[in-house]
């Protein structure tokens, strides 16, 4: 429910008191938020977290929850909702860059691009989520990640300082940045539509169509570096397809994926999550590393 009487001073966004978090994911787990707060603009960010320090309580940011499983108790603190319906998702194109809020969905950046004539963004097909999670977690596929186009990415520290980071800077790697170890916000990003490569639409969305449709956090498990093939490839090797607890289940198309069937719990999948690594560690010797963020205080 909307609570005015704790809105911090001056903020124009919304404070929605107790409100569940799972509708804002893709899986559609999690309890309450202490406090979920909608920015209007880089002044209310400021102040939500001004807000969060000052009554010691911890905060994380939320886009579109693609990528995330938030525990059924909920979440004792700010959650920051920058994703669907929020202010923080403007773009423009300057010439052969694309200038665009972190709020913004990725897939309207990439479409975006696609109808000014723009395919340097082509590879990114199909990839939910908003441009500042793809950021934090270098998005893409095998070939390619959304920091090779990348000329610069405007953050906000835990101190509400805003800064410009290059791309050199932002030190992309393997679903992995900075700005995810750190802990920052984006904010904005100038990227580069100026790449010669080219990239098979038809191929691209085929690739998609091999995986799951439904209520899935997209791929749970990072490939790990020497394996003698990608995470799902060891989750099936290993039997596991099809795998349940409770209603969360191990995806029959993609082994990768971990599908809410109904009423699963956050238990339920962490449960899952154990089972795979357990199996592909006792069949392969290999241990996997979460791709997903579990989020649990």
């Amino acid at each position: 429910m909307l609570c005015l009487t704790q809105r911090p001073p001056a903020l124009e966004g919304e404070i929605l008191q107790q409100e569940p978090l799972a509708p804002y994911t893709s899986l559609r787990i999690g309890g309450p938020a202490q406090y979920l707060i909608k920015p209007a603009g880089v002044e209310d960010v400021q102040r939500a977290l001004a807000f969060a320090q000052e009554r010691g309580m911890p905060w994380r940011v939320l886009g579109n929850g693609t990528n995330t499983l938030f525990d059924d108790a909920g979440y004792r603190g700010v959650v920051l909702h920058l994703g669907p319906g929020t202010r923080l998702n403007r773009m423009a194109l300057q010439g052969d860059r694309l200038w665009v809020q972190g709020g913004a969905s990725l897939a309207a950046a990439r479409h975006w691009c696609e109808l000014h004539g723009h395919r340097a963004m082509d590879f990114l097909i199909g990839i939910p989520g908003t441009v500042g999670g793809a950021l934090a977690m270098n998005a893409g596929i095998p070939e390619a990640a959304i920091g090779s186009v990348v000329e610069s990415v405007t953050v906000m520290d835990v101190w509400g300082k805003v800064r410009q980071l290059t791309a050199a800077e932002c030190a992309f790697a393997y679903r992995s940045s900075c700005i995810r170890r750190d802990g920052l916000i984006v904010l904005g990003a100038r990227l580069r539509l100026d790449s010669a490569a080219a990239w098979d639409k038809v191929k691209l969305l085929e690739r998609r169509k091999r995986q799951p449709v439904g209520r899935s956090p997209g791929c749970v498990f990072k490939n790990p570096p020497q394996a003698p093939g990608s995470a799902g490839w060891l989750i099936d090797r290993s039997g596991l397809k099809g795998y349940t607890v409770g209603d969360a289940q191990v995806s029959r198309c993609h082994a990768n994926f971990i599908l809410n069937q109904g009423q699963a719990r956050s238990a339920d999948v962490l449960s899952l999550i154990d089972i795979v690594r357990e199996k592909v560690y006792k069949e392969f010797s290999l241990e996997l590393h979460l791709e997903l963020e579990v989020v649990l205080n």
